[in-house]
């Protein structure tokens, strides 16, 4: 144990025997803890028992060291006190916490607290305890705390554990006196911008995939802030004491003590599963826990989508209160205290403006909480004026709406009141969400509700569907304010409350058993009955919320040089004013899955779809300037040519301008429409000047960064008896440097001379790759062709670690879809697979393998799955007119990609 010198300062002696006896027990009390969680004991509970054992181990510790001292070292004992301070003061420690202790001392303990400090904190260390620590006087702890706003947070949630009792006490009386009630305002305004620079770094959003349940928005820590405000404003330590003095309405306490307690299990649980401090809700977690809480799937809804839906359900009730409990805490500036003391005059006689926000005088709430159409006024006037709704009012919306039924907004005044927030022309996405925030939206649009936190567990979707729908119609006035294509084509939208409005339905279908799509047309259908549109607006609306998916499917997966494509797009869609719409849905919907999905490659694919049908819809009366025409095409690129001083064998040897413009007709004439209307100028350039080496240098792979699409396209002109399976060993040779391929261009030009292009991202760099690195993907498609090296050795050479984790869900099967009716010359084939680096190259070497031709290849999206799109031809140049040929493909195919991704 311990012996004491005369002087009072401690000789440490062997305890290995104790050490060893209390980590059993440690051990038995944590697996104890442990076991009983998992049998379902309370979040509370946990976190109670844990703390308690805790607190018993240091207290026994320090009851042993004191049973150690003289006479003489009594006195200075005397003088010191153990202190719990942060998480541990709150009494809230999870499984592996860290333990934060202050061992403080009064004048006479300065000459044993240094030693006592290590008796008792070096035995917690040996324990395997993450100690934080610190030994100060009260006075350090005064002049710290005035100066460091962690320090001052950190005692504000202290707690007595052994020691002198007396000291503590002064501590206290000291630092109420002096800290506590001090620049009260000055402190809750540091803590609300420290809370801020947290929500910068673990998360602006509290939808996040992979949330930290301690520091992203709407965790624990808005509790702790919460709680803290609480202290410092009311002299209020808990959740209890703020209701029980009517600082926190009881609703609002019941709501945040249930939240607490869920996310204090899920904490307990997180920590039990690691054996560590484990903050993150991983997706491996999230699937494990799920289970743990009792969750099943359901052929609609999966076991974590649920349960994840109730973690956002709660992490959201937190982040509100909290935004509204702050707003009442933090004192207005003087200006606007004077400015209160004379009477605003009111707008439309029930709203006022206070600072920046929209307020209700309190003799007029009644009047608008209990009648829909002034609630609705006030979400107008906070849309026109650019305001936002007062805190406290947001939250008596909230509560009434819980008691009122959906009935009573349908009346005139509401329904023209939320037709024209929706027809904006501007904070239309803003208004909506704080109408979803306040509960009233869903009155207005019942099926909302039932989408709240709704959970879409696959690696594409950022957010849950109230977000993502949300976050659609805010993205589409954003990309209709920006220069561009889509700000002209948004402006000549006329009824923009229909689009926007279908921006928010789209996805509500989500969740349930049946097609989204189909669930969502029912859903606009009663929509537009309830704001009684006329049928052709009702049209649509339901069109464009059963369709939503339509343009993107048609502009990343099929071809629009295609006539027949082309054809039946232009046919479903029907008019320019519902191409518009469209496509501004379709691009608003995409860029709202997540960040950088709506990539320069993907606008342009739907534009180009766009550009293509709009004079098939308009009669060509707003066609754009998209005349392909050869002739005029060659004079623009015999021009562009000319002035970067190319030179060309082949032109050179006719001196006569005609006689060079028409060899550049003639080639041009060679290739497909697509070709002319898609490829910008100076890449025709580029790749009529490697056309003249073909004669006598072949293969030729040609390369070149697309800045304003952010793509990598690599071309490769050949003859076309070079080498079968040109696709399968150009796509094997990118896999292997690491390369996504978007698109493919597959052309064999009449005289024979293979053209094919492919368009990819280089996750290696944000911005273009380096000459080096194009250069080594160049001569390495070279030489596979040239048979001078082998696919299977270059894999091998070029393995790339891989740092992404897989996602913890079962591979789903891959799905074959053979599509004989689009195109008269080609079979389509639609291969829908979970997305894996290398996946195009082997379907195209089982394409190969089959004994068809590859003449197109596109690359998409759908949800967490790819959808590798080929264009085939059989062995005689014909589609696949052949049933059990198509099933053979089909069937192949699939077992093809369910081997390679499991």
């Amino acid at each position: 144990m311990e012996s004491v010198t005369p002087s009072g300062q401690f000789d440490s002696v062997s305890h290995d025997e104790d050490l060893t006896l209390t980590q059993a027990v440690l051990q038995e009390r944590r697996d104890g803890l442990a076991e009983r969680l998992r049998n379902g004991a309370s979040g509370s509970e946990v976190v109670a028992g844990f703390t308690d054992l805790v607190d018993s181990v240091l207290i026994a510790r320090y009851q042993n060291v004191l049973r150690q001292h003289v006479n003489d070292s009594a006195v200075g004992m005397q003088q010191c006190c153990l202190v719990a301070v942060g998480g541990y003061g709150r009494r809230e420690l999870s499984p592996y916490s860290d333990i934060d202790v202050m061992v403080l001392y009064h004048s006479g303990g300065e000459t044993v607290v240094k030693t006592l400090s290590e008796q008792v904190l070096h035995h917690l260390w040996d324990l395997g305890f993450q100690v934080g620590h610190s030994v100060r006087s009260i006075q350090d702890c005064l002049v710290l705390a005035e100066e460091d706003l962690a320090v001052k947070t950190a005692l504000m949630e202290s707690r007595f554990l052994a020691g002198g009792a007396s000291v503590y006490q002064e501590f206290q009386r000291r630092y109420a006196r002096r800290v506590l009630g001090r620049r009260v305002d000055q402190f809750i305004r540091e803590k609300v911008e420290e809370r801020k620079r947290e929500y910068a770094k673990f998360g602006e959003t509290i939808y996040l995939l992979e949330p930290n349940i301690k520091k992203t928005k709407g965790g624990l820590r808005d509790l702790h802030l919460l709680q803290w405000v609480g202290m410092a404003k009311y002299q209020a330590p808990t959740l209890q004491d703020l209701a029980n003095r009517g600082i926190l309405a009881h609703p609002d306490y019941l709501a945040l003590v249930e939240a607490r307690e869920f996310l204090w299990k899920v904490r307990a649980l997180l920590h039990v599963e690691a054996g560590r401090a484990q903050e993150i809700l991983s997706f491996e977690e999230q699937v494990r826990l799920a289970k743990a809480f009792g969750f099943h799937d359901q052929p609609h809804l999966l076991a974590v989508e649920q349960f994840m839906q109730l973690y956002y359900r709660h992490t959201t009730g937190i982040y509100d209160r909290c935004v509204r409990f702050l707003d009442r805490a933090q004192e207005q500036p003087l200006w606007a205290r004077v400015k209160g003391w004379w009477p605003q005059p009111l707008i439309h006689g029930y709203f006022s403006v206070s600072g920046t926000a929209l307020s209700v005088p309190q003799d007029k709430l009644l009047d608008v909480l209990h009648d829909p159409g002034r609630l609705l006024d006030l979400f107008k006037v906070s849309q026109a004026k650019g305001l936002t709704i007062d805190g406290s009012v947001l939250e008596e919306i909230h509560r009434q709406m819980e008691t009122v039924s959906d009935e009573v907004f349908q009346t005139p005044s509401v329904r023209e009141a939320f037709r024209e927030i929706l027809s904006g022309p501007r904070l239309v996405g803003e208004t909506l969400t704080l109408m979803h925030q306040a509960r009233v939206l869903e009155k207005l649009v019942p099926a909302f509700g039932r989408v709240r936190g709704l959970m879409q567990f696959n690696q594409y979707h950022k957010y849950t569907v109230d977000e993502h729908s949300l976050l659609t119609v805010r993205l589409l006035e954003r990309l209709g304010r920006q220069d561009g294509i889509f700000h002209d084509v948004y402006e000549k939208v006329h009824r923009k409350d229909i689009l926007h409005l279908a921006a928010l339905l789209h996805d509500i279908g989500k969740g349930l058993p049946e097609d989204h799509s189909e669930v969502g047309k029912g859903i606009a259908r009663d929509m537009a009955v309830r704001l009684q549109f006329d049928q052709q607006e009702a049209r649509t609306l339901e069109f464009l919320v059963h369709q939503h998916l339509l343009m993107a499917n048609t502009a990343f997966r099929r071809d629009p040089y295609d006539d027949k494509v082309l054809l039946k797009f232009s046919r479903a869609v029907g008019t320019p004013a519902l191409l518009r719409k469209l496509l501004m849905l379709t691009a608003a919907d995409i860029a709202a899955v997540g960040p950088e999905t709506l990539t320069k490659w993907k606008e342009s694919l739907l534009l180009e779809l766009y550009t293509r049908t709009l004079p098939e819809v308009s009669g060509g009366s707003e066609s754009l300037d998209t005349t392909q025409d050869i002739k005029k095409v060659a004079t623009e690129v015999c021009g562009l040519w000319e002035s970067q001083d190319l030179t060309c064998q082949t032109i050179e040897a006719t001196s006569l301008p005609d006689s060079r413009k028409s060899w550049v007709e003639e080639q041009l004439g060679k290739f497909p429409q697509r070709y002319l209307s898609g490829t910008p100028r100076h890449r025709m350039v580029a790749h009529l000047q490697a056309l003249d080496q073909i004669l006598t240098k072949s293969p030729l792979v040609e390369s070149a960064y697309i800045d304003d699409l952010r793509v990598c396209e690599y071309t490769l002109i050949a003859r076309d008896h070079l080498k079968p399976g040109i696709v399968m060993n150009v796509t094997g040779v990118l896999a292997a440097f690491g390369l996504h391929v978007l698109d493919a261009q597959i052309m064999t030009r009449s005289d024979g001379i293979v053209f094919d292009s492919f368009f990819v991202h280089d996750p290696d760099f944000d911005g273009p790759p380096t000459a080096v690195k194009r250069q080594k993907v160049e001569q390495a498609i070279i030489k596979v062709m040239c048979g001078e090296d082998t696919l299977e050795q270059l894999m091998q050479r070029s393995h790339r670690l891989s740092f992404d984790r897989p996602f913890p869900v079962s591979p789903k099967p891959a799905e074959v879809q053979i599509d004989n009716e689009t195109s008269d010359q080609f079979t389509i084939i639609d291969v829908f697979a979970d997305d894996r680096q290398g996946l195009l190259s082997v379907i195209a070497r089982t394409v190969f393998e089959l004994g068809l031709s590859i003449h197109g290849a596109r690359i998409a999206t759908k949800l967490d799955q790819v959808v590798d799109v080929f264009y085939v031809t059989g062995a005689d140049g014909e589609k696949i007119n052949d049933e059990e040929a198509r099933e053979k493909i089909r069937e192949t195919l699939r077992q093809a990609v369910d081997t390679f991704l499991q």
